[in-house]
């Protein structure tokens, strides 16, 4: 799946979630950058502005990591009312088997990006 395409999901899944961009860059900073002990470190109401822009963007920006949108999703999955909603999306990852060839998970990786790309002209 490409950038534009976790981009359009994330926004819909928030939509459906009914959480704003500052609510779910509050989910972030507390998944990303919250310690254990549950310490949120020197934080104010112009950081939280700043960090909630910086989101905003990077869902609209074509120049936006993958894996920087993949954290996102994670982070949506984890949220009480999100298999609640049915959406139907799985979260997509990759575990290693010593079952599979190196020829048929080159093949496998190929076919994958090719449904993905297909999948954003739709």
């Amino acid at each position: 799946m490409g950038t534009a395409q976790k981009q359009k999901r994330i926004k819909e899944i928030l939509r459906k979630l009914q959480l704003s961009i500052p609510n779910f860059a509050g989910l972030v900073y507390e998944a990303l950058y919250v310690d254990d002990c549950g310490d949120f470190g020197a934080s104010n109401a112009d950081e939280e502005r700043r960090f909630a822009g910086k989101i905003k963007k990077q869902l609209s920006r074509s120049s936006t990591p993958e894996a920087l949108l993949d954290k996102y999703l994670e982070i949506l999955a984890q949220q009480p009312g999100y298999e609640a909603l049915k959406l139907g999306y799985v979260q997509s990852r990759y575990v290693p088997h010593a079952c599979l060839s190196d020829e048929l998970t080159e093949i496998m990786t190929q076919l994958s990006a090719e449904l993905d790309a297909r999948a954003e002209l739709d």
